[in-house]
């Protein structure tokens, strides 16, 4: 199978450099990743102004890095590879990806690039705590690479989250995102010519979440499955709206 291999840390990141040897064994695999971290920058594209294209040697498989966002890397891939791929793998990333960080996900959001354009797309994340868990999640994503295929579909992008060895996975369950929220914290630094600079971080808060949601099934040592689509439409509400504006 021809294989586009993305992520949002770049194409440096161990995980995916260690995703794609271990692909290539049976896969056709092709890098196409930043050339820095872009975690965080969700479905963002890079419109009217050049993204710069690096062949990039001594890597496990073919690679190129890009001055891009991860989903510019599919949306290039999708032009620059001569033959079409059959299937876009974004990861592993360094973090989980559940609940609501799915919105700010660069590794989603390149999975559901791929769908717009019609290709099969996974994006897969986990928690690695020692870059020697990578070999395991590696290993559990590969021997339940099949299942995962039966699941795929054009339509939408699968968000795989898998602990680590540690945590370990009982089983899968394919449950729609939670809510996950953080501590909005910026430090202010000193003024400069640019400005003063806030800088952003924080931590997770502890948010009560339904049981047949990812954070939860993933907080209980279970590795999920999510079908996500770029279609933002919350058709509830959009039934209610229309049902009134019909005077039903």
């Amino acid at each position: 199978m021809r294989i586009l291999l993305v992520n949002d840390d770049g194409y440096a990141s161990y995980g995916i450099k260690k995703l794609a040897e271990r692909l290539s064994a049976e896969h056709s695999v092709t890098v196409i990743a930043p050339v820095k971290c872009n975690s965080g920058m969700a479905h963002a594209m890079t419109f009217g102004k050049p993204v710069f294209l690096k062949k990039i040697e001594d890597y496990p498989t073919e690679c190129y890095s890009l001055t891009g966002t991860p989903a510019d890397c599919v949306k290039l891939g999708m032009e620059f590879l001569k033959d079409k791929p059959e299937l876009v793998i974004s990861g592993i990333n360094t973090e989980p990806n559940i609940g609501t960080t799915v919105v700010y996900s660069g590794t989603a959001a390149a999975a559901m690039e791929a769908t717009l354009n019609g290709v099969l797309s996974m994006a897969v994340s986990a928690n690695p705590e020692h870059q020697s868990d990578y070999d395991k999640i590696i290993d559990f994503f590969i021997s339940n690479f099949d299942y995962y295929m039966s699941l795929a579909s054009e339509k939408y992008a699968l968000n795989i989250n898998i602990n680590n060895h540690r945590i370990g996975n009982k089983a899968h369950k394919i449950v729609p995102i939670g809510r996950r929220l953080f501590t909005d914290i910026y430090i202010v630094g000193e003024n400069d010519v640019k400005g003063v600079p806030h800088t952003l971080v924080g931590n997770p808060v502890e948010v009560e979440n339904a049981v047949e949601s990812d954070v939860y099934a993933y907080t209980e040592g279970y590795a999920t499955i999510t079908p996500l689509t770029s279609d933002h439409t919350d058709y509830r509400v959009l039934k209610a709206m229309t049902g009134s504006e019909a005077g039903e």
